[in-house]
């Protein structure tokens, strides 16, 4: 039987382990995007996954503890809602380094000037000898060896006719690309999720049975969905009416005991 909640689980440690690669790859050719950008791609799986997990319990406490902190009440939507903001400007960010533009042309051009400002010869190198070319724009910018160095420039000493913008340009498209493909899964996800909780808030029960069935095929109250606040008051008032129909209404008279025929002769002849 298909078990929602292992599915889910299962893809958020997919999504998960595909952030971690991305990370290490954009750290390995000093892609210029933010470090804390491909971190919160790694833990933003993880932590919807574990939002999603305690959904249900939160929503059932902010239901039944009515009179509770305000805490209590909004921490299902505030949980919820700090996960689809956080994957909202995630998205927004990584986006930037896919669609061409201005700004990822300046973001490129700061990328390669910083490597080559701090005379980063480890990084450079890996770039050019990882793409077999040489400088960014052209073979002779800003490519390493650096100027005044003995022995030719990366052209002469390999032979090498390209620059390396356009293959970095691409690699840093791809590695934004799959980062926002892995925001944009977890975002729907979350939405998926949301409807599925809807009407069946304990479908995380599931992860801790062995048997896991529809709710259509099922008859436990812990699989139906929560009931609202107003569900709830108009049920206790339902309950209510019974009571009090009964109170203040006409008392029917309690038959007493017949005499018997002897007793009653008793009473005409006195």
């Amino acid at each position: 039987m298909f078990n929602p909640g292992i599915a889910y689980m299962l893809v958020c440690v997919v999504l998960f382990a595909v952030a971690v690669v991305i990370h290490y790859h954009t750290i390995h050719l000093s892609l210029p995007i933010s470090s804390a950008i491909t971190i919160l791609s790694i833990l933003l799986p993880i932590t919807a996954f574990l939002n999603a997990y305690i959904y249900p319990n939160l929503l059932r406490s902010s239901h039944t503890f009515t009179s509770g902190d305000i805490f209590t009440r909004l921490a299902p939507i505030g949980l919820q809602g700090l996960q689809a903001i956080t994957t909202a400007v995630l998205a927004t960010l990584l986006l930037g380094g896919v669609v061409p533009s201005p700004a990822l042309e300046f973001l490129i051009d700061y990328g390669w000037d910083k490597l080559y400002q701090a005379k980063n010869a480890d990084c450079i190198v890996l770039i050019q000898d990882t793409y077999n070319c040489c400088g960014l724009n052209s073979v002779d910018d800003r490519a390493y060896p650096f100027h005044n160095v003995p022995g030719g420039t990366c052209a002469e000493i390999h032979g090498r006719t390209k620059a390396c913008r356009q293959p970095w340009t691409g690699a840093l498209r791809a590695a934004s690309g799959i980062d926002f493909g892995v925001v944009a899964v977890v975002g729907l996800m979350q939405m998926i999720g949301l409807l599925i909780m809807r009407e069946r808030t304990a479908w995380w029960t599931a992860l801790r049975t062995e048997d896991w069935k529809p709710f259509s095929e099922t008859d436990d109250e812990s699989s139906r969905r929560l009931p609202t606040v107003a569900e709830e008051s108009e049920e206790s008032s339902e309950q209510g009416e019974p009571a009090q129909a009964g109170y203040g209404a006409i008392q029917m008279p309690v038959a007493e005991p017949s005499s018997s025929p002897g007793e009653a002769n008793h009473r005409n002849n006195d």
